[in-house]
């Protein structure tokens, strides 16, 4: 995608506060002196079987990119992708998740649009609000800023076991979807609240494909610590059982060659964090001083938030991974 963005020739109004310039999570428009609007849409196709559960799976994820620019959720409209001869039910459960989630969030449906499609994709066209002075894009961290993360990893092996596995281990199954339900709002408050300089969250380009374009809109290098990155209950022994999540190949080939793996992380290691995730959570680069302050505000939803890794002076874009 970033070489056919790179195509295209930048939007030139003044009002657009964050384009495709950086491969950001939503885009943000400046209406009148301090207010913004900021919009994102998204997709997924389903991850379980519970059609209600997946609707509340992708509005989570829809609305996650909002909450990544610290912005507030407004007003969204459906987008499904539905086949005409599959149960009618399906679709309301499906819709009824979605609208479930959103008025969790404190956002209107106000509507959206249906097509005939062979295979079930729903998501959501989003639109918030944001302060034009307190906007959190991906090309802001600092070096020596902490790098937080407040969800684990996993949700792709997760939903590749259900796929392809006889059953999967309920521990797993409950903590991913809860995980993947739950909002990312109040880290996004807890990150205005104390000033982070620079987010992003953690989906289909893996953690290592969005830190690397954090890393490059911020002319800044990464370095992650293996063992401090939080993981769902038993996806490590899932990908060491040779299970390979498909999102793993895409993201290799487009973000390996900004990766350095230490000695001692192996193909099964590297592979989680390189799959896609859903609904993730927020890759947060902020002044290490305010770390303890980010962890109480954002709280335990689903896991206390941990720092993973350190923004480092470079070169620009490049990642380094150690155990």
């Amino acid at each position: 995608m970033a070489s056919v963005l790179q195509k295209l020739k930048r939007p030139e109004d003044p009002r657009l506060l964050v384009g495709i310039n950086t491969a950001d999570d939503a885009g943000v428009f400046l209406v009148e002196p301090g207010m913004a609007l900021v919009q994102t849409v998204d997709m997924l196709t389903p991850m379980v079987e519970d059609p209600y559960l997946f609707g509340r799976i992708a509005a989570t994820n829809s609305l996650s990119d909002v909450y990544a620019m610290g912005g507030e959720p407004l007003v969204v409209l459906n987008i499904v992708g539905f086949p005409a001869p599959a149960p009618k039910d399906w679709l309301a459960a499906i819709l009824q998740g979605g609208q479930d989630t959103c008025n969790e969030a404190g956002a209107a449906v106000a509507g959206g649009h249906t097509f005939n499609e062979k295979e079930i994709k729903y998501g959501l066209a989003v639109t918030g609000r944001i302060d034009p002075a307190r906007i959190i894009t991906n090309a802001g961290a600092r070096p020596g800023d902490a790098l937080v993360l407040t969800k684990p990893l996993g949700a792709g092996m997760f939903g590749q076991a259900v796929m392809t596995l006889d059953s999967v281990d309920p521990a797993l199954r409950d903590a991913a979807t809860g995980s993947m339900t739950t909002l990312n709002r109040e880290a996004a408050r807890a990150m205005l609240e104390c000033g982070a300089h620079a987010a992003t969250d953690i989906t289909g380009y893996g953690l290592l494909g969005h830190a690397q374009e954090m890393a490059a809109g911020s002319g800044v290098g990464m370095e992650f610590a293996f063992g401090s990155i939080p993981l769902l209950p038993g996806v490590l022994e899932l990908s060491r059982s040779d299970l390979v999540e498909p999102g793993v190949a895409m993201n290799e080939t487009g973000f390996a060659q900004w990766v350095t793996f230490d000695t001692g992380l192996g193909e099964a290691e590297r592979n989680l964090l390189f799959e896609s995730e859903t609904s993730g959570g927020l890759l947060v680069a902020l002044a290490p001083a305010l770390v303890e302050r980010f962890i109480e505000l954002a709280g335990e939803r689903p896991i206390a938030p941990r720092v993973v890794g350190t923004v480092t002076d470079g070169p620009a874009g490049t990642l380094r991974v150690r155990m």
